[in-house]
């Protein structure tokens, strides 16, 4: 059994996504996408932005062979929705699988760290149902205008010094869940990719697919390991 952990692409403002699906996906039995594959969705019914177009078409053909695990992350709302248009499970937050015998945790994590009140307050308002129910009544090209607002936003807190520290309360998470019957946790949203080996079990940051390009693959022979994707455009 082969397995692939994926996160924050953040597509379409890289697309390194769509080469290494084209180029890999046939060499997985199943593929995990641990929220904010897209820089910004949200599930209007029967509608999806053009932008989108290309990387739903590949989802499209991939999810016809592969069973895919979509995770809403972040920048994600509402993403129930692209179950109209793609053959694939959607996670709202967390899901807690086996794989050969091991238990593992797979989670987004943008909700872990308890500390950060500002995001944990911004979210709430964002994605709450009442909240949901009025977008639905924007149109799609002012909330894309809105979504790029509260992407400057996002990234202001990505490089922020308390965000950073989101990283300790992810592993912390991870090290109390390893205690309490989990042999493995995969954690996403902070951007920085982390494989580290305790004595209950094994934490992992997918990292992303943005900057690093980093991923997540489990063998049945050699178990899991962090691996880098380098495009032959990059030399």
């Amino acid at each position: 059994m082969r397995c692939l952990f994926i996160s924050d692409s953040h597509y379409p403002k890289n697309d390194a996504i769509i080469d290494f699906l084209l180029e890999y996906y046939n060499e997985f039995d199943s593929i995990f996408i641990l929220g904010d594959l897209f820089e910004f969705y949200y599930g209007y019914r029967g509608f999806f932005y053009s932008h989108h177009l290309k990387l739903i078409n590949i989802l499209n053909i991939i999810s016809r062979k592969k069973k895919i695990f979509i995770f809403e992350g972040n920048h994600e709302y509402n993403l129930e929705a692209i179950k109209e248009f793609l053959n694939v499970e959607v996670i709202k937050k967390e899901m807690i699988i086996k794989i050969d015998g091991l238990t593992v945790h797979l989670e987004h994590g943008d909700t872990i760290d308890k500390k950060d009140v500002g995001y944990r307050m911004f979210r709430a308002a964002l994605k709450n149902r009442l909240t949901l129910k009025l977008i639905d009544k924007i149109s799609p090209r002012f909330l894309f205008f809105l979504s790029q607002k509260a992407s400057q936003f996002s990234k202001k807190r990505l490089h922020s010094k308390k965000y950073r520290g989101t990283n300790k309360a992810l592993e912390r998470f991870a090290e109390d869940r390893l205690k309490n019957g989990i042999d493995v946790v995969i954690l996403a949203h902070t951007h920085y990719p982390a494989i580290k080996k305790t004595e209950n079990g094994l934490y992992i940051n997918s990292g992303d697919f943005f900057k690093y390009l980093s991923y997540v693959v489990y063998d049945s022979k050699s178990g899991f390991s962090l691996e880098f994707f380098r495009r032959a455009s990059d030399g």
